[in-house]
């Protein structure tokens, strides 16, 4: 049976971490021999859903993808409803006006999506909340569910309620979701994800193309507040503040409006290489964000031998890091500077630290999750 997983946005110059887990996730299917179709949006940005690909079928590493055209968004009304919801939850109306609001609402795409096993990717956006009424009986849901106000919704809680199977990335988003919408009967693997092979970095390299402290903590992702990035700012300077010595890089887009001292270093997007040479420069990655259903650049962190410092808010971060005995966690400002101290200090506890993230990544090949994946397609009814 052909399986086609539907995704708000998706293509190789879309930064998303939901989107490019799907992206990897369909190649390797396709790779395994599966026969996979993506079915998707000609935007770019999640924003304002602009047209930035062609419309109609194109392959990308053996993937078919099929684009469709959406309907203009209202970002402003999108975000005026998500802050009357966080007041006063629980209108389904309100809800279901915030979903065609925010988008992306393609109706081309709903109905091309006829005889095959559907897996929607994330509830948070309308390709996922119009679908799965109309694919209930033969349909994947991917969460990727994190704490956040709209994972409450009612309306959210109906998506998820209505999936034949799930697909989780970690034991503890399978909690969260289990416990938020009510569906521990219903059938669920934690698939997880796989990690593509990475050039060996080079510290030397790193250095040579641009200017960097001579020890840091390195943050890879998003340069956004959402990720927890002003918090982390705010941390590093009181680090420094008390005699820290480590420098702060981030690396990553920044987002509109971000404001970024100038005693950080910022890199801009980086190419797989760079990022590995940056990776091979640092000392500690930091994994900021309060809110996470997978922390992929834990993986990718560890599979470089790096240690990681991340936010012991999140639970998926925390889970990961106890799992791997990759890094640290922090809870603050005060424990965030007490803990870089401690690895600044100790050259061998951070060797440590990275030898047993490295041999946790291991494990997290795109075969093995192949296999999960077709156990989960199996239990919607699908026989890849």
């Amino acid at each position: 049976m052909s399986i086609a997983f539907v995704v708000q946005r998706y293509g190789a110059e879309v930064a998303g971490g939901a989107e490019a887990l799907a992206r990897d996730t369909a190649r390797a299917l396709v790779r395994a021999g599966e026969d996979v179709t993506v079915f998707t949006t000609t935007a770019r940005d999640y924003l304002s859903w602009e047209p930035f690909y062609p419309e109609g079928t194109s392959m990308d590493d053996g993937v078919v993808v099929r684009r469709f055209a959406v309907d203009p968004p209202d970002p402003r009304r999108s975000a005026a409803l998500v802050r009357q919801l966080g007041l006063s939850p629980g209108d389904p109306a309100l809800e279901a006006a915030w979903a065609t609001a925010q988008g992306p609402v393609s109706r081309g795409l709903l109905a091309a999506l006829a005889n095959r096993v559907v897996v929607c990717w994330t509830y948070l956006y309308a390709t996922s909340q119009m679908a799965m009424p109309i694919v209930r009986d033969r349909s994947i849901l991917v969460p990727l569910a994190h704490e956040e106000p709209m994972l409450r919704f009612t309306l959210t809680r109906g998506v998820i309620r209505m999936a034949r199977a799930l697909a989780f990335m970690t034991p503890e988003e399978r909690r969260l979701v289990e416990d938020t919408a009510g569906v521990g009967g219903t059938p669920g693997v934690v698939v997880g994800a796989g990690l593509d092979p990475s050039p060996d970095g080079d510290a030397a390299h790193a250095r040579a193309a641009r200017p960097l402290p001579p020890r840091f903590v390195l943050y890879l992702g998003r340069v956004d507040a959402a990720k927890g990035v002003d918090a982390l700012i705010r941390a590093h300077r009181a680090y420094r503040d008390a005699g820290g010595t480590l420098g702060l890089v981030l690396a990553g887009r920044e987002a509109p409006g971000t404001r970024i001292p100038g005693w950080v270093t910022t890199t801009g997007f980086l190419t797989d290489g760079e990022r590995a040479d940056l990776l091979a420069a640092a000392e500690v990655v930091v994994l900021p964000s309060p809110y996470e259903s997978l922390s992929l650049v834990a993986l990718e962190a560890w599979r470089a031998g790096r240690p990681t410092l991340g936010n012991a808010r999140a639970n998926v971060v925390a889970g990961q890091t106890a799992r791997s005995g990759g890094g640290l966690l922090y809870t603050g400002p005060v424990t965030y500077g007490r803990q870089l101290d401690r690895l600044a200090a100790s050259p061998a506890e951070c060797l440590a630290l990275g030898r047993s993230g490295r041999a946790f990544a291991a494990h997290w090949t795109w075969d093995a999750c192949v296999a999960r994946w077709r156990e989960v397609i199996a239990l919607a009814g699908g026989t890849p």
